[in-house]
């Protein structure tokens, strides 16, 4: 299942990744403490999780309160600054139950994000069902 959310207004990366995580957890597909995990992951690591310019990738340990498989995007309004200028609009939250899980979404996710055109149509929007459409299939499911 994928879940989008557009036009999220944030002040901070840690809210970008708040806002991502709470689709999964109102979906059920995480506990609220994945969501904190997520955060200091980011906290203790850097902004590595800063895929390429304008995406990131929040994502915790495969243990840590993960439901169910699950990826959500939030598009933000304003780009944020998620440390050394690297300024992302789109926050995927990425939730895998297993190793394997996680490292099989990732490279589908990194072959999605290959494409500049889905790129430009993550950026700018569009329509929800729009973008569940090109995320359909990120997970394998």
């Amino acid at each position: 299942m994928t879940l989008v959310r557009l036009g999220v207004s944030v002040s901070s990366w840690q809210e970008a990744i708040a806002a991502a995580g709470e689709l999964l957890v109102d979906a059920g597909h995480v506990k609220t403490d994945y969501v904190q995990a997520m955060i200091r992951v980011v906290e203790e690591l850097g902004p590595y999780i800063v895929l390429i310019d304008g995406f990131a990738l929040a994502h915790a340990r495969p243990s840590d309160g993960v439901l169910e498989n699950s990826i959500s995007l939030a598009v933000l309004d304003e780009a944020v600054d998620f440390g050394g200028g690297k300024m992302v609009s789109c926050v995927f939250a990425l939730a895998a139950k297993d190793h394997d899980s996680h490292i099989e979404t990732l490279g589908r996710l990194a072959g999605l994000l290959s494409d500049e055109q889905t790129r430009n149509s993550l950026l700018n929007g569009g329509n929800s069902a729009h973008i569940e459409g090109l995320l359909e299939g990120v997970l394998g499911e």
